[in-house]
């Protein structure tokens, strides 16, 4: 009897035990689902970033049909924390004497894979002509190998037709591919880390501050540890862009910008440079030195609102001669205006 009975609990269990795993497999998909609405329809409009990125295709359109100078700031950070667009565009108003306007397209720690994407996604397509792409930057900003924030990329700066490009060319890791390929399906996925900062943000009205007080710390690190030095690194990346630009006769203007760094502000960056101007494409370096006004700055990378209406001034005055005169005279006066190394 008593076999009879264990053989029948065994039975039983042998059949409840697919009913469980079914209701634990839909109870993981009812969360899943209610966390990706969430994401799509609450939590992404919270995001002041994706909001920024999501403004970008109609401002690139707004901007290419404007009459005179049109100007697009594509960049990090510091295409819109180290530069005022309204000051920008005034000033060249009043030195070339035609209306200007100026658009700052700008994703904070990106490097030059994730400018190729934003130029190809906004700017490089028809209809969208400017008359001059400035690319502002700063320490390795330029060079392969740097970090790429993935579900960005993914959700905002690319498409289908993208997916070989970026699966090939920027992405080097299995982990890295299928990061990229999810991002793209699951936008609870791609948004995670800005989830995390937004809901930490919300949770705690000073984790902005910290987070940025522990970035300057990393940075204070390198800064001081002398082992850090440049070294040579490739420019695929770099190429690519500026060999895609010339396809879409896209003027091109590269400039460095100041920073507390001593080893970024002493940084000659000769092989990306040499790879610019041989390009044909303009090259301007507002550095004047390694000793920089430390009161001009809000942190070791970025400027207060004094450093910010100053280079905000010599941006401008560096970009006038190229955008007044005719072709000639602006080659020669840009390239005047380059020559601060």
């Amino acid at each position: 009897m008593s076999s009879s009975t264990s053989s029948s609990e065994a039975i039983g269990a042998a059949i409840a035990a697919p009913g469980r795993a079914t209701r634990i497999a839909l109870v993981l998909l009812l969360v899943l689902g209610g966390v990706e609405a969430l994401t799509r329809l609450k939590l992404v409009g919270m995001s002041k970033e994706f909001e920024q990125f999501r403004s970008y295709p109609r401002l690139a359109t707004d901007l290419a049909h404007r009459s005179g100078l049109r100007l697009a700031i594509v960049g990090a950070s510091i295409a819109h924390e180290d530069i005022d667009l309204a000051v920008l565009a005034e000033r060249l108003r009043a030195t070339t004497r035609l209306p200007a306007h100026a658009e700052a397209f700008s994703a904070d720690h990106s490097y030059v894979n994730t400018w190729y994407f934003m130029l190809n996604h906004y700017l490089w397509r028809p209809g969208n002509r400017v008359d001059l792409v400035v690319i502002p930057f700063v320490g390795p900003s330029l060079y392969d190998k740097n970090e790429i924030e993935i579900g960005r990329l993914a959700r905002f700066f690319t498409s289908v037709e993208d997916w070989p490009e970026v699966l090939r060319t920027d992405l080097a890791t299995t982990a890295e591919r299928a990061d990229f390929l999810l991002s793209n399906f699951w936008a609870s996925w791609g948004a995670r880390d800005r989830m995390q900062e937004l809901a930490f943000t919300r949770l705690f009205p000073n984790y902005k501050a910290y987070a940025r007080e522990q970035q300057n710390l990393f940075l204070a690190e390198q800064f001081a540890n002398p082992r850090r030095a440049h070294k040579a690194r490739s420019l695929v990346a770099l190429a690519r862009l500026l060999g895609t630009a010339h396809e879409h006769a896209t003027p091109l203007c590269f400039v460095v910008f100041p920073t507390q760094r001593a080893d970024w502000n002493q940084q000659p960056y000769a092989e990306a440079r040499r790879l610019i101007e041989a390009s044909g494409v303009q090259y301007v370096d507002l550095r004047g030195g390694a000793d920089v006004d430390t009161s001009m700055f809000a942190d070791l990378v970025h400027m207060n609102l004094d450093g910010r209406a100053l280079y905000t001034g010599l941006l401008a005055d560096a970009l006038a001669p190229v955008l007044g005169p005719g072709p000639s005279e602006a080659g020669s006066a840009f390239a005047a205006g380059g020559a601060g190394e």
